[in-house]
């Protein structure tokens, strides 16, 4: 792999967006074709005309499989649905999952161990000794047991848990471009998940992004399946280990997710619909899952998309389905368990059931029918029924008990890989309840060089950069001091919000960083402290979000500066600062690309930041060149060049013939990025591009994205589509247990 800097002029630009040419790979990528009719585009990824068959790393073990056939032939209906029950935390107690002989747990972003944020590794493992001691009690009589499992959201480091390594989000890690630091970051997050004493993480998340008006855009390595692809299986290996990785106690279950499209949906509405033909849902969507799957990931995870295609049919013939992939037999069992090969479990996403026609989160058979073996079925007043619902509908024939052998066999074989009848309770493994490996400074410096290699210099006019350490730094803008903009959402708490410094111990801001490499001393926030030698830092960036609340709306762009006041307030900054005649740094955090020309009008050097984390020393170590460090990043995904540019993605290089969907190309039909996917300077190639990134062009749009025509006083946006996102929205931010108001103020804003 290569991260040599291109440089890019308006024809490369074009050349490139049609060819689909590949930025980062040494080798020759000439199509040829194999024996099997597969085109082979490069030594990794393929063109694929039929759905292929996996071979894991995690082989089949006969012994585990006789095992498997023991137990279940003891197990009752009654054990057997428990196993397929996986509630919240907060909802379920040890006595309760002893009770219905519950097979595991999760702790959705904002639950924790008695409901304490802070709560350390030894509080972790103890609570997961609570429901671990509770299913040994429940099988004492039984002749035989299954162990409990505690399953986690550890998608960027253990964010979940106090004093964890927080590492960047994906979007960041894939501008990295680097597979093997992609293992490294699994190793260190597998150890900090073992700390705790629990056992899967869902995690890696393979989506290719393709709007950017998706509020998970920042989950995605790329717009294109190539780093995913190259990244899901390294991440998967990090985190399992393999088959023998897999059985000790300092790796864990790894889940890729969502199964399959959800990043490909109409307008980048989170959870909305997917249109893509089979083959470019194969080749674009699929890609992560082929490379996971083929690294040993036990777990894959549903998706709250539809698949709007012919094949995904409705299996209850009453003409009623809506095309959700939790009802999608066609593609959970006949292409996943079946002609992917896939052997291991598939988890719902949460109340992922509730999005099928005609079904609620506690009585939803499609979606058992449907090949989903463990149910997130989080509160209490959903997850008892169901178990209820799913009992009396085996026994009625709704279910037929082959679907339920089915769903228990999988995750009985899951456990069994993962060692899970020979670990010892969770406090009592080899890293569990020790403190010192959260956070630790192997990890920390991990983190810190991933937030390094996926800066991305975007412009750096009369090489302003790299700064020197004898020049005054004037630090402005609303990300300048903020944690919550450097590590975004899925920290600590679900949005990311209501976070402080004191949530993150050992954390660094960019200005805590700026302090630590020039001295506090140098480092002013007064205006009316700089000379004329002064440079201007100026970071900018999005408040954090997750999930539905970071979506775009229909009557908004991708308009950074057009978003919030806040936002209008730091463009206000760097236009200000560049009037007084200084040298203006811009650092931008997001958890996407956005239309932000004006701002790199008003910058001398300009750098995409994305989601770095806690390390903002990773960031002052290419700001000063530090022990020679050069910005290496690259862009994975395009960036826009009007407000309206939101899907302006690279030609698949593994799709030959590749024609863009219409309902993927931007409102105005553009589709010339500002910079092109694999774009980002160094200092050793300095500023070079025929594009004047003094004076780019500004649009003047002045209506959403969503709308045809500026907003006249009239609803532009139909009120049906509004009516039905908003409550979609309500309803899990119910679940979620946000304040009506500040969620509101999200979803209005």
């Amino acid at each position: 792999m290569n991260n040599t800097p291109i440089k890019f002029t308006p024809i490369l630009l074009s050349t490139l967006l049609l060819t689909g040419c590949p930025f980062f790979d040494d080798d020759d990528d000439s199509s040829s074709q194999s024996s099997d009719n597969t085109i082979i585009v490069s030594d990794s990824l393929a063109y694929y005309a039929e759905w292929p068959t996996i071979e894991s790393k995690v082989t089949v073990d006969t012994d585990i499989e006789s095992q498997i056939s023991v137990i279940l032939g003891q197990m009752t209906l009654e054990e057997k649905v428990g196993q397929m029950i996986q509630p919240n935390l907060d909802d379920v107690t040890p006595e309760e999952a002893k009770q219905y002989k519950l097979g595991s747990l999760l702790n959705g972003g904002g639950s924790w161990p008695d409901g304490d944020k802070h709560a350390s590794a030894a509080d972790w493992a103890a609570k997961a000794d609570e429901y671990w001691t509770a299913l040994d009690e429940a099988y004492a009589d039984r002749g035989f047991k299954v162990p409990f499992m505690w399953a986690t959201d550890a998608v960027h480091g253990h964010n979940n848990v106090f004093g964890a390594t927080v590492f960047p989000h994906n979007i960041g890690l894939g501008a990295a471009n680097d597979p093997e630091m992609i293992n490294r970051i699994g190793k260190a997050t597998a150890k900090e998940v073992a700390a705790t004493g629990l056992d899967w993480t869902f995690a890696p998340t393979v989506a290719a992004p393709r709007d950017y008006r998706w509020g998970r855009v920042y989950e995605g390595y790329s717009e294109d399946p190539e780093i995913i692809f190259n990244y899901a299986g390294q991440m998967v290996d990090g985190l399992q280990g393999g088959n023998e990785g897999l059985k000790s106690d300092s790796q864990v279950i790894s889940n890729v997710k969502h199964w399959v499209g959800d990043g490909g949906t109409q307008d980048g509405v989170d959870r909305g619909e997917n249109h893509y033909s089979e083959e470019y849902m194969m080749n674009i969507h699929a890609a992560g899952y082929f490379s996971g799957l083929k690294a040993g990931a036990q777990v894959v995870m549903s998706s709250f998309n539809s698949w709007h295609d012919d094949a995904n049919y409705d299996q209850t013939g009453t003409g009623e389905y809506n095309k959700k992939v939790h009802g999608s037999k066609y593609l959970i069992t006949d292409v996943l368990k079946g002609k992917l090969g896939f052997d291991g479990l598939v988890v719902t996403d949460w109340n992922g059931q509730n999005e099928i026609n005609g079904c609620t989160s506690s009585n939803c058979p499609e979606a058992v029918n449907a090949g989903n073996d463990i149910f997130m079925v989080t509160a209490r007043t959903d997850w008892q029924p169901f178990y209820e619902n799913v009992i009396a509908q085996v026994n009625d024939g709704t279910i037929e008990m082959s679907r339920i052998d089915d769903a228990v066999t999988r995750i009985l074989r899951v456990k069994m890989r993962a060692n899970l009848w020979n670990k010892p309770k969770p406090s009592d493994r080899s890293l569990a309840g020790n403190d010192a490996i959260l956070g630790s400074d192997e990890h920390r410096a991990l983190a810190r060089e991933a937030a390094t290699k996926s800066l991305v210099l975007l412009k750096n006019k009369d090489s302003v950069l790299p700064l020197q350490a004898n020049q005054q730094i004037y630090l402005a803008g609303s990300a300048a001091d903020d944690l919550q903009k450097q590590t975004g959402g899925w920290s600590l708490t679900w949005q990311g919000t209501e976070n402080t410094i004191d949530d993150f111990p050992g954390a660094t801001t960019l200005k805590m960083a700026l302090e630590a490499q020039v001295g506090a001393e140098n480092v002013f926030t007064d205006i009316n402290d700089v000379t004329e030698d002064t440079i201007a830092v100026v970071a900018i960036g999005e408040d954090p979000y997750a999930e539905f609340v970071g979506d775009i709306k229909d009557h908004q762009t991708i308009g950074f500066a057009d978003l919030k006041t806040a936002y209008a307030a730091d463009l206000a900054t760097v236009k200000e600062l560049k009037a007084r005649g200084m040298k203006v740094v811009t650092i931008f955090f997001s958890g996407r690309p956005m239309y932000v020309n004006e701002e790199i009008n008003n910058s001398d050097a300009f750098i995409a930041a994305w989601l770095p984390g806690t390390e903002a020393g990773g960031i002052t170590d290419a700001l000063y060149q530090v022990s020679g460090t050069d910005f290496t990043g690259r862009l994975s995904y395009s960036w826009p060049n009007t407000l309206c540019s939101t899907t302006i993605n690279r030609v698949p290089m593994n799709i030959e013939g590749y024609v863009t969907p219409e309902w993927e190309q931007d409102i105005s039909g553009e589709h010339m990025p500002l910079f092109a996917y694999g774009y980002g300077l160094s200092y050793a190639i300095g500023e070079e591009s025929d594009v004047d990134l003094d004076n780019l062009t500004l649009d003047s749009r002045d209506y959403g994205c969503g709308q045809d025509q500026p907003d006249d006083g009239l609803a532009t946006i139909p009120m049906e589509s509004t009516v039905k996102r908003l409550a979609v929205s309500l309803h899990y931010v119910f679940l979620a247990r946000q304040t009506a108001g500040r969620v509101l103020m999200y979803l209005l804003r």
